[in-house]
C-alpha cells in the first residue's frame, strides 16, 4: 500500500450527437518504436499488445462508453489512432451511470460496452450487482493488488484525492483563516459558505462521507456530519460543482477532487488548494468491460491498451496525474503524495454500504 501511494502521485442517439461534438486536441505521445524478436522474426514493439486485437475485424468497430468526465477524450482518440476502434463518451453522474447500468441489466438492452471513470466504490458495487465482466488482462498483473479487483471486474488506471478549494480573497475579507482540518471546516463564519455535492449522485461526496465515517466510526462520524451539512447551503449534483462555485466566489470553500494537480491555483490568483492535515480521500479511477455488451473482444482490447504503458502514459499526459503502473513517469507539477496524509479507505465495504449509508444521509439532510 505504501509503494504504491508513494509512487502514485437512452441511448444509441445520445452517443451519436457526443461523437458529433469537436473533439479535444489529441495529446502527442511517441510510441517506443524499437524492433524486437518475436519468432525469429523482427516486429515494432507499439509499448501495448492484445490477444484480442483483429486490425482487418476491428477497423468499422465502435464502442460506447460510460463515465464520469470527457476529459479523458485525447486518450480516447489515441486509442482510435491506434486501434482503428471509435469510442462514443458518455458522461453522466456516479449514481446516474450505476442506475443506468442496473436499467439495462433489468430491459436485457445493454447500450455501454465499457465504464471508465468514476468511484471504485461505484464499481464494486456493479460487480457485486452483476453488471460488469470479469476479464483478467495481462497487463493488469503489474498493477497493486490495492488498483484493481482480484477476480478482474475492473482496473484502477490513476489516483484522485479529495482537496478544498479556497477562495483566499473572500476568507481574507471576513478575516478567518484558510481551514487546514476537517474541524476547521465547522467555523462559525463558514456557515453557508461550504460547498459540496451530493452523495447520492458524486462519487466525490460520497467518499467523503464513508471516509469519514470510517476514519471517527459510525456514532461520531454523523456527528460531525451533521455539523457539516449544517454549513452547506445546498448540495449539488457533481462533484466538479464546488470548485466552480468557490471560484466564481458563490462559496468559501469547495470540496473537490483532483489527480493532485495545481491547475487551479496556476490559473486563479484568488484561489487556494488545501490538503486536509488530518486526512482526506482518495480512490482510483477504475475502468470496467460492461456485462451483456455486444463487442467484448473489442472491450478487452481497450482495457489492455489502457492499462498497457503505451495507455497509461497517454493517460497521465492528458489528464495530468499520475497513473497506476509505477514504469509510468509522472507529469511534472504534481502534487507529492508522500506530503499528504491519506485516509485507510475499505473500498469494498464502501460500495456494501452505499445504499444503507445513501438512505442514513437522506434522513440527516431532511
Amino acid at each position: 500500500m505504501k509503494k504504491i501511494l508513494a509512487l502514485l502521485i437512452a441511448a444509441i442517439m445520445i452517443f451519436s450527437f457526443a461523437g458529433c461534438q469537436q473533439k479535444q486536441e489529441s495529446i502527442e505521445t511517441e510510441a517506443p518504436k524499437e524492433e524486437i524478436q518475436k519468432d525469429g522474426k523482427k516486429t515494432e514493439d507499439l509499448g501495448w499488445s492484445s490477444e484480442y486485437y483483429d486490425a482487418e475485424k476491428m477497423k468499422d468497430v465502435s464502442l460506447n462508453m460510460y463515465g464520469v468526465t470527457d476529459s479523458i477524450r485525447p486518450v480516447l482518440d489515441q486509442f482510435q489512432e491506434d486501434t482503428g476502434i471509435k469510442i462514443e463518451n458518455l458522461t453522466m453522474k456516479n449514481g446516474e451511470i450505476l442506475q443506468r447500468l442496473q436499467n439495462e441489466k433489468e430491459s436485457g438492452v445493454a447500450i455501454a460496452d465499457i465504464w471508465f471513470t468514476g468511484g471504485a466504490d461505484t464499481f464494486i458495487n456493479a460487480a457485486q450487482k452483476g453488471l460488469l465482466v470479469s476479464y483478467k488482462s495481462p497487463q493488469g498483473e503489474v498493477l497493486e493488488d490495492v488498483m484493481k479487483d482480484k477476480e478482474g471486474y475492473w482496473y484502477g488506471t490513476s489516483l484522485t484525492l479529495v482537496n478544498w478549494v479556497v477562495n483566499k480573497q473572500l476568507i481574507e475579507e471576513k478575516g478567518l483563516k484558510i481551514p487546514e482540518t476537517w474541524e476547521d471546516l465547522l467555523q462559525e463564519e463558514l456557515k453557508g459558505q461550504v460547498s459540496m455535492s451530493n452523495p447520492a449522485s458524486s462519487g466525490t461526496a460520497y467518499n467523503v462521507v464513508s471516509a469519514i465515517l470510517q476514519t471517527k466510526g459510525e456514532e461520531e462520524g454523523w456527528k460531525y456530519l451533521d455539523n457539516l451539512i449544517e454549513q452547506v447551503p445546498f448540495f449539488t449534483a457533481r462533484g466538479s460543482d464546488p470548485a466552480r462555485l468557490v471560484v466564481n466566489g458563490e462559496a468559501i470553500v469547495g470540496i473537490n477532487a483532483s489527480n493532485g494537480d495545481r491547475e487551479l491555483e496556476e490559473n486563479n490568483e484568488h484561489i487556494k488548494l488545501v490538503y486536509p492535515k488530518d486526512g482526506t480521500g482518495w480512490w482510483p479511477q477504475p475502468v470496467a468491460i460492461v456485462e451483456g455488451t455486444k463487442n467484448l473482444d473489442a472491450s478487452k482490447v481497450f482495457v489492455d491498451w489502457l492499462l498497457s504503458k503505451r495507455g497509461m502514459g497517454t493517460l497521465a499526459k492528458a489528464r495530468n496525474a499520475a497513473v497506476a503502473r509505477t514504469d509510468v513517469e509522472t507529469p511534472e507539477g504534481i502534487v507529492d503524495i508522500k506530503n499528504i496524509k491519506l485516509f485507510m479507505s475499505d473500498f469494498k465495504a464502501n460500495a456494501e454500504k452505499r445504499d444503507a449509508t445513501i438512505e442514513e444521509w437522506k434522513k440527516h439532510v431532511e
